[in-house]
């Protein structure tokens, strides 16, 4: 049985993947380590590529692109390791950080997740964990007062600790704690899909720990950046469903509330950046037909339900 099954998701993005697969053959630490790659409709000639340069790397060839939630599942439906890896194709493994990660669930069986410390390219810390009282101050820590609070304490970064959530750029579960709590929810086609993994987790008794001891390095959005307004858009809508899918009424309409107000203070930011640089002009107003949608979605009460009663259209992403 293999220690890790490492399952990565990449389209036309052959430099970025090239590299983070050269991370992890470079910081295996002797690790018997099983690496998928679903390239997700991909155009360029990344397929030849790994071929060539990894051909131990198992390749998934997706004709149409799936979501982010269907690909990694499909991966880990396969995988045999003790572990998986869901990782981001825009990362660099340093300092044999999947060794350090394995070896430290190894000596506690009642973690269900691990995430590492992730660092910008100039390596400076990324938000990549947080805890809080409730779901609720995490949503507004995260969205609507994260322009006013960017930043975590530095220290937030520097101990091990039990947290509520990881980011999906990185995250290391048991294979023994999906069996029991499930992969990721498919409803959610990315973005939040790790919020959910996590809350779920944590509902059937597993820990979810940040260990900072093992970093990675994160060029974050470098995929999203070419789509900006629709993965805005599925952002809103992630955070929705999960609220709707775990909380009370109660919850709902302060998230739905809160999720208006922040879709206003962004509409009015974009307008005022608009004013003032026009080369920002065309990507302020489609973001600004997207915050409409968000603010439709909002306030009308079976909008999740509605748009997510389709399996199919909610495992792609167009």
């Amino acid at each position: 049985m293999p220690d890790l099954t490492v399952s990565l998701v990449t389209a036309d993005n052959k430099a970025l993947i090239l590299d983070c697969l050269r991370s992890i053959c470079d910081n295996s630490g002797g690790l018997d380590i099983e690496t998928y790659v679903v390239l997700n409709a991909s155009n360029d000639d990344s397929e030849q590529s790994i071929n060539e340069q990894f051909p131990h790397v198992k390749l998934i060839i997706n004709e149409e692109k799936l979501g982010f939630t269907h690909n990694h599942n499909t991966v880990m439906r396969r995988g045999k390791g003790r572990y998986f890896l869901v990782l981001n194709d825009d990362t660099v493994i340093l300092d044999n950080a999947l060794k350090k990660m394995v070896d430290f669930m190894d000596a506690s069986e009642y973690i269900g997740m691990l995430g590492c410390k992730i660092l910008n390219g100039d390596k400076s810390l990324q938000w990549s964990c947080g805890k809080a009282f409730s779901h609720k101050l995490e949503y507004l820590r995260s969205g609507l007062l994260r322009p006013v609070l960017p930043f975590l304490p530095v220290q937030h970064f520097k101990k091990t600790k039990q947290v509520s959530w990881l980011t999906g750029a990185c995250i290391m579960a048991r294979a023994k704690a999906t069996r029991e709590v499930g992969l990721f929810d498919e409803n959610i086609v990315i973005y939040y899909e790790d919020g959910d993994w996590c809350y779920r987790m944590i509902q059937e008794g597993w820990k979810v720990v940040f260990y900072p001891e093992a970093e990675i390095i994160h060029y974050h959005g470098q995929t999203r950046k070419h789509h900006l307004a629709r993965d805005t858009f599925i952002i809103f809508q992630s955070k929705l469903f999960f609220f709707t899918k775990h909380y009370s009424t109660p919850t709902q309409l302060f998230v739905r509330s809160f999720m208006v107000a922040e879709a206003l203070l962004r509409l009015a930011k974009g307008f005022i950046s608009s004013v003032f640089d026009s080369t920002q002009r065309e990507q302020a107003n489609q973001l600004a037909q997207t915050y409409r949608r968000v603010i439709q979605m909002a306030l009308a009460p079976c909008s999740i339900q509605c748009e997510k009663s389709n399996e199919n259209k909610a495992r792609k992403v167009n």
